[in-house]
């Protein structure tokens, strides 16, 4: 789980008792007064095709994977589920860095070069193509004190919220955007003290097999973005019950 203090900033690993960096806990959270990040919220949120998904990596690591010899059954099963989840680990590593990537050559930190080069390109374009002149800020951190939450976004503006998506997918695409992906942006477009959000919510698709291939999703405005929103609040309320946590109440008594 992902944690930010009031003022925003990242609180996912704290120093533990043997001097080494850990992962952040609730324990910690409570202790801190931290608030979970957006997508650690919505976790709580039943996700059957991502289920279905890995245990199809189940079973096709199970055909693949040959039993050894005096193997027991334990050894055998825990071997079949690290070879299932041997391509999620890629695809997570490979979109963190191309997060990276994307937020140094935003921030003019680092030019990239060969497909980094063209992975930023494409995204570049698209965004001058459907946003029109922005100030982008990539990897904004915020905190809504109020609802009890927090967050990082990949591209906010004084209209825009972007969050970039990295998967397989090549020119014959179907089906990429979900509406899970709407409550994320509609809990990041929500500012401080406000219920409604004014700024126009976006995904750009980048595929992981097909670099400089990128495709622009706007989420329409209209009926749908209170929704979203409702949906969030809704995981939101449940998170907290689930956790016994409500982090705008403690902070409150503090």
């Amino acid at each position: 789980m992902h944690w930010y203090d009031w003022k925003g900033e990242p609180q996912h690993f704290i120093k533990g008792k043997n001097g080494k960096l850990r992962a952040s806990t609730l324990r910690d959270a409570r202790k801190h007064g931290w608030y979970p990040s957006v997508t650690s919220v919505l976790d709580v949120l039943a996700k059957p095709g991502l289920d279905q998904w890995k245990i199809n990596k189940a079973i096709d690591a199970a055909i693949n994977t040959s039993r050894l010899i005096e193997e027991t059954d334990s050894e055998y099963t825990k071997r079949i589920l690290v070879s299932s989840r041997k391509e999620t680990e890629e695809a997570a590593e490979r979109g963190t860095r191309i997060h990276g990537m994307l937020e140094k050559a935003f921030k003019e930190i680092e030019e990239p070069t060969g497909d980094d080069a063209s992975i930023f390109n494409s995204v570049k374009s698209l965004l001058d193509i459907n946003c029109g002149e922005q100030n982008w800020e990539s990897e904004v951190t915020f905190c809504n004190t109020k609802k009890g939450y927090g967050g990082m976004i990949d591209l906010d503006s004084d209209e825009w919220v972007i969050d970039f998506k990295t998967k397989e997918f090549g020119a014959d695409h179907k089906q990429l955007a979900y509406d899970s992906m709407a409550y994320q942006l509609s809990a990041y477009a929500i500012e401080e003290g406000t219920e409604h959000s004014h700024k126009r919510m976006a995904n750009i698709f980048i595929s992981a097999t097909n670099p400089g291939l990128t495709v622009f999703y706007e989420w329409e405005k209209g009926e749908d973005y209170d929704r979203y929103a409702e949906i969030f609040d809704s995981a939101l309320a449940l998170w907290k019950n689930v956790k016994k946590y409500w982090p705008e109440k403690q902070n409150e008594r503090n």
